[in-house]
């Protein structure tokens, strides 16, 4: 499976594993602190429609115009010239901070970010590349500098975004990868992003192209029939859990089933996450977590960190339905220690993503 997509799969995991990364960073793998983040009453400045698959930007003469247009229904749009509207702005801030604004993008340097004089810059740009699958550029996208110092205290950054009922993101231009790479944004209002970053780049706001549903309550159904700790239960997919999937630009899809059932004193949960290439029919198995408040405590396989010889088949993955069987060696327990487990699956997914925003402190 694509490192990205087996990335964010792992990444989601770690969020209640204690084995894993800070929450606090970002994709990049550079900090936010998350924590440092303000509200802010910036107004935006762009009005846009929703989405299309497009990239929703135009731009013409050298960056001179740069247009968010999504051809929706209602094609209201913003121009920015960015040699008359929204020149370049600097300025030299200290430790004692500053803010600086252009276009509804802000920059905010706290307290003690610097020791010295340091000059801070914002600039509207061409996009130096497309937008990530399923997204479309919802802002102009902003260049933050300098972008080659490592800040004591994080820089808030604030950008507009439009009013749509459309998923919004933060996203971070990786020149490396010569990819934007979508970041958790952890203060969002009606017309603004924002995040604070130990070191600044280039930024943009993102809208998805699809709407997903607002939840996952619902979503999917079928059965997984579980071997393990010497039983045999049955995990239904209803509306204590969920079974979904998302997509990629190469076709592939990476797919999560969780179920929750009662039992005497208390409830067990199951959850799965594998991946299915291109083709639909070769899979890789991500991660098995099996809960219980019962007995047990929890075991948790997770490809290439915790247990071993994870391994899924399908039998069958037409459309959104999926059936098969898996097994791995699960870590957990008390003490700790390795346990086989093996399941069954019949199960019929739905499409659906978790927002970046969930893996704030306070996400909801």
């Amino acid at each position: 499976m694509p490192l990205t997509h087996r990335f964010a799969l792992v990444a989601s995991l770690c969020l209640g594993l204690a084995a894993c990364t800070d929450p606090g960073t970002t994709t990049d793998g550079s900090s936010t602190d998350a924590g440092t983040t303000t509200a802010s009453t910036t107004t935006a400045s762009t009005t846009v429609d929703e989405p299309t698959t497009t990239s929703g930007v135009d731009t013409t003469d050298g960056g001179t115009d740069t247009t968010v247009a999504p051809t929706g229904t209602d094609t209201a749009t913003t121009s920015v010239d960015t040699n008359q509207e929204c020149p370049p702005v600097s300025e030299a801030f200290g430790p004692a901070g500053g803010e600086l604004s252009l276009c509804g993008a802000t920059l905010r340097v706290p307290v003690d970010a610097v020791a010295e004089d340091v000059v801070f810059g914002i600039e509207v740009i061409e996009p130096p590349t497309t937008p990530p699958f399923e997204q479309e550029f919802a802002s102009p996208v902003f260049r933050f500098t300098p972008d080659d110092v490592a800040f004591a205290q994080p820089v808030e950054l604030i950008l507009p975004r439009p009013e749509t009922d459309y998923r919004i993101s933060l996203a971070r231009h990786v020149p490396e990868e010569d990819a934007f790479w979508i970041v958790e944004a952890c203060d969002i209002t009606d017309t603004t992003i924002a995040q604070s970053f130990f070191q600044l780049g280039t930024f943009a706001t993102l809208r998805g192209t699809y709407k997903y549903p607002d939840s996952t309550s619902g979503l999917g159904d079928g059965t997984i029939e579980l071997e393990f700790l010497g039983n045999t239960a049955s995990f239904p997919i209803d509306m204590s859990g969920f079974g979904i999937y998302s997509d990629a630009e190469d076709g592939s899809r990476t797919l999560t089933v969780k179920s929750i059932r009662d039992v005497d004193g208390g409830v067990e949960s199951l959850r799965i996450d594998f991946a299915v290439d291109g083709t639909g029919d070769i899979a890789s198995l991500v991660a098995v977590e099996w809960l219980s408040t019962v007995s047990g405590g929890g075991y948790t396989y997770i490809v290439d960190l915790i247990g071993s010889d994870g391994v899924i088949t399908l039998s069958d993955s037409a459309d959104n339905h999926y059936a098969g069987e898996l097994s791995a060696i699960a870590h957990g327990g008390n003490p700790p220690h390795d346990e086989p487990l093996h399941a069954t699956f019949d199960v019929t997914l739905e499409k659906y993503a978790f927002p970046p925003e969930l893996s704030c402190f306070g996400g909801e």
